[in-house]
Parts: structure tokens; sequence; C-alpha cells
């Protein structure tokens, strides 16, 4: 109990103190490559770890106890930060033996995120860095520019003729609308999303179908999750029902658990699986088409690890749509602020000509 304690301190303050490890998708790879070679996992950590971390010593320590207690892969995977949508395939994987050749699959949709990563800023930081330059210049317009004008204008012009001020305020706060309505926007979302994953399973299922891009982003990564789970489990030699129950007892993915454990109740009462994936309608639109012609052919778990690769290709190509689409509506929003800035300047310089 003791020594469960320490180690819950470690891994505290490894969390605490931000001490990751460096280039992960790199240290999968080799991983995966030395696992193929015949080394032991303890081997490949003790060889490639160094060259992966800044305080060796500390990670040393905890890695060796991890092994002292018997820790699996996957708990000494998720200590070096792999996320819990990766980690599934990796225990998965434990249990069909085929570990050296699933890291090398995470290994690879690690670097694809990566690269999303990247990308994501590079589209980003452009707009961003131009949009804060704008806002710049607006308060410094706000702050010596309007006084002077609207000064000038006040000694000239009666009351009912100074509605050009109140415009100009307008078009010198359009930043502050823009920055105050994706304020809100990003509150809304995080709102929902925590109000969300507050609620039970079935509850966080039926509100996700309620909500038209949130339930098509779920079902296709869903649909990729479980059909690669699936079909790793039914290829390793397991039946569809031992597939099933392994899927409902994992507890990395309560979702996906709690999906399992839908299908298997209907498969046990004689239903096959293509019908019960129509009828639950939590999946991707036509997977169950797919589904039934593996069950026929007799190949579904090499058919569902191919469906899986397919969606792989097309959760990339929705991120890319995606994110092409992010940096034209940035410069929209700028467009509108230089135009605003424009007619903030213009609008009173026209008046003081009238008056003049």
């Amino acid at each position: 109990m003791q020594t469960l304690r320490i180690h819950n301190s470690l891994v505290k303050f490894a969390i605490r103190k931000r001490i990751r490890v460096k280039r992960l998708p790199e240290l999968i790879t080799r991983m995966s490559q030395l696992l193929q070679e015949g080394y032991t996992f303890h081997d490949c950590m003790t060889m490639l770890l160094p060259y992966h971390v800044k305080d060796y010593d500390y990670w040393q320590k905890l890695i060796d106890s991890c092994f002292q207690k018997g820790q699996s892969v996957t708990f000494i995977l998720r200590q070096l930060g792999v996320r819990p949508q990766f980690l599934i395939a990796i225990q998965l994987a434990e249990t069909t033996g085929q570990l050296a050749d699933t890291l090398q699959v995470v290994a690879q949709q690690m670097v694809l995120q990566e690269k999303m990563k990247q990308r994501f800023t590079k589209i980003l930081i452009y707009p961003i860095l131009l949009f804060t330059f704008i806002i710049s210049l607006f308060i410094a317009f706000r702050l010596y520019f309007l006084p002077t004008i609207e000064q000038m204008l006040h000694s000239r012009t009666t009351k009912a003729e100074n509605s050009t001020i109140q415009w100009t305020k307008f078009f010198l706060h359009v930043p502050d609308y823009f920055i105050i309505f994706a304020f809100c926007l990003l509150t809304i979302i995080v709102i929902t999303l925590i109000y969300i994953r507050r609620k039970r399973v079935d509850l966080q299922l039926y509100i996700l179908m309620k909500i038209p891009i949130l339930r098509y982003l779920w079902r296709l990564l869903m649909t990729r999750q479980f059909a690669r789970s699936l079909g790793d489990l039914l290829v390793s030699g397991m039946s569809l029902q031992q597939s099933l129950f392994y899927l409902e007892q994992q507890q990395l993915q309560p979702q996906l658990a709690y999906t399992a454990r839908c299908i298997h109740e209907r498969i046990i009462y004689g239903d096959s699986l293509a019908r019960t994936i129509l009828l639950i309608g939590f999946f991707f639109p036509r997977f169950e088409q797919f589904v039934d012609h593996g069950e026929k052919s007799g190949l579904l778990g090499r058919e569902l690890l191919i469906y899986a690769e397919l969606l792989d290709q097309k959760l990339e190509n929705t991120m890319q749509n995606a994110m092409q689409l992010i940096q034209p509506i940035l410069f929209l929003v700028i467009a509108a602020c230089i135009i605003a800035a424009y007619l903030s300047i213009l609008l009173p310089m026209y008046k003081m000509l009238e008056v003049i």
C-alpha cells in the first residue's frame, strides 16, 4: 500500500512539473521496430527512453516501479503520455499478441495528429498576428484620433448632426464585437462539452445524437474505433461474442464499452451483427452493409480492418477540409475590420469637409 502511494505521488509530481516525453511518436515507432526484431518491451524501454526524456533518473525509477508491480504495457505507455484513444488499441494488442504491429499503427496515427496540429498552427498564426496588429491600430484610433475628431465636430456642429461620431465609435469597436462573439461561442462549446461529459454514458450518446456536427464526428470516430477494435479481436481468433464481451470490460473508453454491451445483448438473442448495428443507430451510415458482406463472406475481421482504414482516410480528409475553411473565415473577419477602420476615418473626414 505504501509503495502504491509513493508511485501515485511520483505520477502526480510528473504531471505537476509537466515532465513530458519528447518525440513520443518516434519513440513508439522505434519500439515497434525493436519488438519485431525480438527485443522485449523492457529492453525497448531501457534502450530508447534515455533519448526521449530529460530527467532520465526520474523516469527510470517510475518505469522500474511499474515493472516490479507487474503493470501492463498499456499502463506504462499511459505514464509516458499516450492518450486514451490510442491506448485502447494497445490494450487489445496485448490480448491478441500483435503488440509490435499495433504500435506501428498507433505511431502513424500519432504522427498524423501531430501534422494536423502543426498545420492548424500554421493556418492560424498569420491571421492571428494580423488581427492583433489591427486591434492595436483600433485602440490607437480610439485613444488619439477619435477624441480629436469628436472635439472638432462638437465645436462646429449641433448635437443633432453628431450622429457621425456615434457611427465612428461603432466602427471602431467592430473588433470588440468579433472577440466577444468568439469568446461567447467558445464558452458555450466548453460548457456543453463539460455538461455532456458529466452525464451517464447513455445520456451522453443521446445528447451527441441530437447535435448535428458532433453527431457526424462522433459517429465517424466511434465507427472507426469499433471497427478496428472488433476486427483485431476477430482476426486474433476470438469469437464474436468473446470479442464483444472483451470490449464491454475495457475501461479506457466508456462509450465504446456501452456500445459493445448494447450490441452484445441483441446478439445473444439471435440478431445478426449487421441488423443490430442498423437498429442501434450509433454508427456511420452504411456501416451495416459492410458488416453484412463480411458476415456472409466469413471474413468479418479482415473487412472490419479494411473499413477502419477507409475511415482513417475519411477522417483525415474531413480534418483537412475543416482547416481549409478556417483561414478564409478569419480573413473575412479581418477584411470586415479593415473596412470598419476605413469607414471610421472617412465618415468624420467627410463631415469635416461639409462643415468647412
